[in-house]
């Protein structure tokens, strides 16, 4: 996945060396399915079809990918796992661009291979086929959320009540960690993302929290500043002011996918979005003052004080 993962866990009789070897088996598998830079991974065979055959995804991708469908019809397009075109032209794949600004008549053609309702799925017989040759798919933006999911069940299954589970800064919390306390984590200043700067502390009670920000991936071109986080509908990186969304939901796979839907969104959609969803949110915003922080009233909860 291109990041790193920790656990911290509290273990009384279990064996902890097969605990690591259980967590380094399912994140290998979950690679070797999912990855965009391993040439023969499952998503990228079904990438490399090019024909209208039914492709038939293990069930591990199934699950991501019907939850993939349901938050792309639930934002109206905003999470597409079928950006990939896009992602590459704007530089942010594997591959590198020279000139990573495409134009417009550049990113009308990319539209036409984009967009999650051009995969055609056979619920019975556990398959995707393509409404056009070149569509791709790309599970990078949930993913990581779904592995931190299947460790925390690996650990669960071997009887661990109380752990923490981080994979790339996606977090998930069980239990309560040493002298009875909550398990903490925090949202990062953008301002001193550099020096670890915290924006706010939170307490995790058996919960997760991803976040998705423009302050890391980005590049600039002729003094414009593009992000990573690319809007589906217009196929070019986000402008709005919303700098970092912090979503926490009980499945660390859709507050993955959430974040980055939201961001896609702004600030004002995500709010509209994420009250009527009973989504616990957590914004930072560019200003002509600097950054500012909000959050609604179900996210203020988990705020450390």
């Amino acid at each position: 996945m291109g990041t790193t993962y920790g656990v911290i866990l509290e273990i009384k009789q279990q064996d902890i060396n097969l605990i690591h070897q259980a967590i380094e088996r399912e994140l290998l598998d979950i690679n070797q399915l999912m990855s965009t830079y391993i040439p023969n991974s499952e998503i990228n065979r079904f990438n490399k079809l090019n024909d209208d055959s039914c492709f038939k995804f293990s069930d591990k991708t199934w699950h991501v990918l019907l939850a993939s469908r349901e938050i792309y019809e639930q934002t109206n397009g905003a999470f597409d796992i079928t950006l990939g075109p896009l992602i590459s032209r704007w530089g942010f794949n594997v591959e590198e661009f020279v000139q990573k600004v495409p134009s417009q008549a550049e990113i009308d053609k990319l539209l036409t291979q984009v967009g999650t309702d051009k995969l055609i799925f056979d619920i019975t017989n556990q398959c995707i086929s393509k409404a056009t040759p070149d569509l791709t798919i790309n599970l990078s933006a949930i993913a990581k959320g779904y592995a931190v999911d299947q460790l925390a069940i690996i650990l669960s299954n071997f009887n661990v009540s109380n752990f923490l589970v981080e994979i790339g800064g996606e977090v998930k919390a069980s239990g309560l960690k040493s002298f009875n306390q909550h398990w903490t984590t925090a949202v990062v200043n953008p301002s001193g993302v550099l020096a670890g700067q915290q924006a706010v502390a939170i307490n995790l009670f058996n919960s997760s929290i991803a976040t998705s920000g423009d302050y890391l991936n980005y590049f600039e071109h002729d003094g414009e500043r593009f992000s990573h986080t690319i809007n589906p509908l217009n196929g070019y990186p986000i402008k709005h002011q919303l700098t970092s969304i912090s979503v926490i939901h009980s499945s660390n796979m859709y507050a993955d996918a959430y974040a980055t839907a939201l961001n896609v969104l702004g600030s004002d959609e995500a709010y509209s979005f994420a009250n009527k969803h009973k989504l616990p949110i957590y914004t930072i915003s560019k200003t002509k003052n600097g950054f500012e922080s909000s959050s609604n009233k179900s996210f203020q909860a988990y705020i450390r004080r």
